[in-house]
């Protein structure tokens, strides 16, 4: 999305991309945080709780593009049908993460070190600070590291805005996945193959007879789907990225998250079901 920003307004400066990019990080956070907010409020129990989310593990195209590539790599869907928990895999935000930890370390480490910093790395932060055409060059070397000293601190408080949301998009993406992942794999009963929400069905047209609200007609075939996906989406890798997600944020931020915990639980819902 933020490509596309780029594309349709390309004289936009560096703090307004800047601008763009956490707001768009915070729609994706609401938008989570919503959800969570639904499943809390519907059920303290999974086996009664709404389903937001059809029972398919399957992610967008182009997942490692990052989630730039999502309106043009996602396959068209029908409005009837629910979106796929692969999306909220797909939403999580641990390569985001990762890019704006080493910015902001790499910006701390600057101004840290700002008389040090090379006459032409000074110029390119003051770089949309001043107005005109060489008016960086008419500035002098004090009003130069000043300027530079205030745009280290612009991208310190960016950066440190967008790491406070990518933690909590990862953790609230982690809790709705949990919670669609206890009820499928451990309450739901499945229907009759012909009326599987995944071949068409609405997925808004009664209750399971568990008693869960949202998603009413789901097939042992897709559950067993669900089971290959998430064995196959949610590996090894993507737990260990997930927990160095927590470890890093906690050194910049002396905030508790649940993330590890989350994780632990899909991990041992996955294993279960393999077993």
């Amino acid at each position: 999305l933020l490509k596309q920003v780029e594309v349709n307004a390309p004289g936009e400066s560096a703090e307004q991309r800047e601008e763009m990019e956490v707001a768009m990080q915070q729609v994706c956070a609401n938008i989570m945080e919503y959800c969570q907010t639904l499943l809390l409020q519907s059920s303290s129990q999974a086996q009664f709780s709404i389903c937001l989310f059809s029972p398919s593990g399957s992610e967008p195209a182009g997942r490692d593009g990052g989630r730039s590539d999502l309106t043009s790599s996602m396959p068209p869907m029908s409005y009837s049908r629910a979106p796929s928990l692969g999306l909220v895999l797909f939403l999580n935000t641990a390569a985001d993460f990762f890019r704006f930890h080493q910015s902001h370390r790499q910006s701390l480490s600057k101004l840290q070190s700002l008389d040090q910093l090379p006459p032409e790395e000074l110029k390119e932060l003051c770089q949309g600070l001043v107005a005109g055409p060489g008016a960086v060059e008419k500035t002098s070397s004090v009003q130069r590291s000043q300027l530079a000293k205030k745009r280290l601190v612009q991208l310190i408080n960016n950066r440190a805005k967008l790491l406070a949301l990518c933690s909590y998009i990862i953790e609230t993406c982690l809790f709705v996945l949990w919670r669609h992942l206890e009820y499928y794999l451990l309450h739901c009963t499945p229907t009759d193959p012909k009326d599987s929400l995944m071949v068409g069905a609405s997925p808004y047209s009664g209750l399971q007879s568990s008693g869960s609200r949202g998603l009413s007609r789901v097939s042992q075939s897709d559950l067993d789907l669900l089971k290959g996906d998430m064995a196959a989406g949610f590996g090894e890798a993507l737990q260990r990225r997930l927990l160095e997600v927590e470890g890093l944020y906690s050194q910049v931020r002396s905030r508790y998250t649940f993330i590890q915990a989350l994780v632990r639980r899909i991990r041992g819902l996955v294993r279960q079901t393999k077993s």
